[in-house]
């Protein structure tokens, strides 16, 4: 899959974000997005999920269904980790994913008496559950210890779909063996 970025500009008020960016992106393997804090690496993810419009330019070769985890967890804290992960698939899916990301105790624990770190599985678990061709994951290893965030790449890995992953750590694009783009 390649997603075709073109004549890109993006503002807010008087900031320019993009101006004129053009890219090609390969979903071969895994993609990062890395650069420094606010130079739109989410900006530039929102726009590719259609979640947020550029001012000029357009966006070619996005599939229909995109997973999108943003960089707060969005999760409903009156319901448990299960009910969330329910939320945009079946019990199933819930179930399988939980396990997956190490939670399957903790299904049926209220979301707002999870730690800072099980929230961020719990939002992980909820983004692969949704059935999508690209998933979009925005800093989905904060918070994670590196056994963890290790275990969760692994999990990553194992899909059989795209991916489009922000971090600022490196070795987070080393470990996911991923094309590295970086944002200026």
């Amino acid at each position: 899959m390649t997603v075709t970025l073109k004549n890109i500009k993006k503002s807010y008020g008087d900031r320019i974000i993009f101006d004129n960016f053009n890219r090609e992106i390969v979903f071969d393997k895994p993609v990062v997005l890395m650069g420094e804090s606010g130079v739109g690496k989410t900006t530039l993810a929102r726009m590719i999920a259609g979640l947020e419009k550029s001012d000029f330019g357009e966006i070619l070769g996005v599939p229909k269904a995109v997973s999108f985890m943003f960089q707060e967890d969005r999760l409903l804290p009156w319901f448990s980790a299960k009910e969330n992960v329910e939320y945009v698939s079946d019990g199933k899916a819930a179930d399988y994913y939980l396990e997956r990301v190490l939670l399957c105790g903790e299904k049926d624990t209220l979301v707002s008496e999870l730690s800072g770190g099980m929230k961020r599985r719990v939002a992980l678990a909820r983004a692969l559950a949704y059935k999508s061709e690209l998933v979009i994951l925005d800093e989905p290893f904060k918070g994670l210890d590196i056994e963890l965030k290790k275990k969760m790449i692994a999990l990553i890995l194992e899909e059989k779909r795209q991916f489009l992953i922000i971090t600022h750590e490196a070795e987070d694009a080393v470990l996911l063996g991923a094309n590295v783009i970086n944002i200026q």
